[in-house]
């Protein structure tokens, strides 16, 4: 079993890239972003709203992009997620999203469990969220459930108008303990697959850069395979 620190069901990573590094891969997001708005027309992106240019998500972000496979694959992360699953054995990268949430009106998800929409080994299988830039509640940042994870799965009701996603009830989600990351970029948050999290809305002036995947042992082949965008996985060390 994975012990994250205090059984809180999520650890966070700071400052893992250096200046240099962290100019690149935000400028990477930058173009990444760019190129959305000047070609709004590719089946990796998934919206909030079209006509706006309002992006939710791209969708196998790794496979898009290959500078996010290079980020995911960085040591710091990799070196941190063997820790907490505890296996000296490859991992992968699976599911990557990259959320560039427009200022102003931006937003990506709302109170969820990543393992709702596979139904992993919370064991072998951790996600991982990077954030490219400083998060605060203004612009969207990351809220965990403290120690949701120890309760299972629970019903996704709420409906996201996004093909194939909902959420936890609001009246559910609410119940819950919240943590709030407002934290200064860079910095990943590793958390369990069965921990309840979500993000604000972007309020801000300003974007808000983060990714998303989840690490897991290459040799773990039980979980959903697809064609699909969505479902990108690699071998990363």
């Amino acid at each position: 079993m994975i012990q994250w620190p205090n059984n809180q069901g999520y650890d966070i990573l700071d400052k893992f890239l250096t200046k240099e590094e962290y100019e690149h891969y935000y400028n990477v997001c930058k173009n990444v972003y760019n190129e959305v708005l000047n070609n709004p027309n590719k089946e990796e992106y998934c919206w909030n709203d079209r006509d706006e240019l309002n992006l939710n998500k791209i969708e196998g972000a790794c496979k898009f992009e290959p500078e996010f496979l290079k980020l995911a694959s960085h040591p710091s992360l990799v070196e941190k997620a063997k820790k907490l699953l505890n296996t000296s054995e490859s991992i992968d990268v699976y599911i990557s999203k990259f959320f560039p949430m427009k200022a102003g009106t931006g937003h990506s998800t709302y109170m969820h469990q990543d393992n709702y929409f596979f139904n992993g080994d919370s064991n072998e299988i951790i996600s991982c969220a990077v954030y490219m830039e400083d998060t605060s509640k203004e612009n969207g940042c990351l809220r965990l459930a403290h120690k949701s994870h120890t309760n299972g799965l629970v019903p996704h009701n709420h409906s996201s108008n996004i093909d194939g996603i909902s959420w936890i009830e609001p009246r559910i989600a609410n119940k819950m303990k919240i943590v709030d990351m407002e934290r200064e970029a860079p910095y990943a948050t590793f958390f369990d697959i069965n921990l309840v999290h979500g993000c604000y809305n972007n309020k801000s002036n300003r974007t808000r850069f983060s990714l998303a995947w989840e690490y897991i042992k290459t040799s773990n082949k039980d979980v959903v395979n697809s064609d699909l965008p969505f479902c990108d996985r690699s071998t990363i060390g």
